[in-house]
């Protein structure tokens, strides 16, 4: 798939202090972009009420963050990275 990055994901991913966490990020970017189809991504869920909007759930051992995704056709567009209890608040 092709991956696409807003101004916002590069700034949230830039306040993250934790190699553990970027480490696991960098990995599920990596799965992204090899899957040819959204199906093979995995942590991937469609959030209610949207056509496009995804969550991508990346976790490391004491920390659960999600990726807020728009997917359209073979684009993905990672819009943010927050923690879980926030990610819903600023996406979409």
């Amino acid at each position: 798939m092709i991956v696409m990055t807003k101004g916002t994901f590069k700034r949230d991913v830039s306040r993250i202090k934790s190699l553990y966490l970027l480490t696991a990020l960098q990995d599920k970017i990596n799965q992204i972009e090899t899957a040819s189809t959204p199906e093979h991504i995995t942590g991937l869920k469609l959030l209610r009420g949207y056509a496009t909007h995804y969550r991508i759930h990346v976790r490391t051992q004491v920390e659960s963050f999600r990726i807020g995704a728009v997917i359209r056709g073979k684009t993905i567009r990672l819009v943010r990275f927050l923690p879980r209890n926030k990610i819903y608040k600023k996406f979409p």
